[in-house]
């Protein structure tokens, strides 16, 4: 008999470009567990443990574990981003390189279960398509246009810096002007997690499952690298 999945707070939405990064990232995960299928260097699993890290952060979006790492806020450059969010997420060489960027989606308009919209995953300082710029263009959002329907979410601009008790509480603020704004939808062709191919088909879970699947696939020799 299965054993019952405990009920998740959120479901996990992918847009089409987050599978496309998801897809580039498993790809890059299998060459790399191929080529050096028993080296344990940080800079020869640097793939690996990149595509593993982001499983384990879209099953914690999905279990409320996580709830992002900051607010983008409105940057020159990046777009008017005040209701994204951004995960952090690193590839064990050093400090976290690469970004994951979603909205926090009500439920009456993700089919009954609050929900979030994966937009973006990708590295952070790439000159070209890096994960804000990717974020911009996929919500059709022009790099230095500022958007009133977003002044509900504040002025300010909001940085990645400060300690956990001090960008909480902006992200939790941040999630609960999102779920009362009847314009916050995802984005066409968003799809579940578990109905993406990186996890199970089941309603809950489906990046704990993809996280397994990720370790048979990508490497004979699993690390954590945390």
């Amino acid at each position: 008999m299965a054993e019952n999945q405990p009920e998740r707070p959120f479901q996990v939405l992918l847009s089409e470009g987050a599978v496309q990064d998801l897809n580039r990232m498993r790809d890059a995960a299998a060459a790399e567990a191929k080529q050096y299928p028993n080296d344990k260097s940080p800079a020869n699993n640097a793939n690996r443990t990149l595509y593993k890290g982001v499983l384990r952060e879209l099953q914690d979006l999905e279990s409320g574990s996580s709830k992002g790492h900051h607010v983008l806020g409105a940057h020159k450059g990046l777009g008017d981003g005040r209701d994204i969010v951004v995960s952090k997420i690193g590839d064990g060489t050093g400090k976290p390189n690469h970004r994951l960027t979603f909205r926090e989606i009500p439920g009456r308009n993700a089919g009954g279960k609050d929900a979030r919209d994966v937009i973006a995953i990708g590295p952070r300082h790439a000159s070209e398509n890096n994960a804000y710029q990717q974020t911009a263009m996929r919500l059709g959002r022009s790099a230095d246009q500022s958007l009133p329907h977003l002044d509900r979410f504040g002025e300010a601009q909001v940085g990645s810096g400060g300690k956990a008790h001090q960008r909480n509480p902006v992200l939790d603020a941040n999630r609960a002007i999102a779920h009362a704004f009847d314009g916050q939808t995802p984005l066409s062709g968003s799809r579940p997690l578990s109905e993406s191919g990186f996890g199970s088909r089941g309603s809950s879970g489906g990046a704990k499952q993809a996280g397994k699947q990720a370790g048979r696939q990508t490497n004979p020799n699993p690390q954590r690298g945390e």
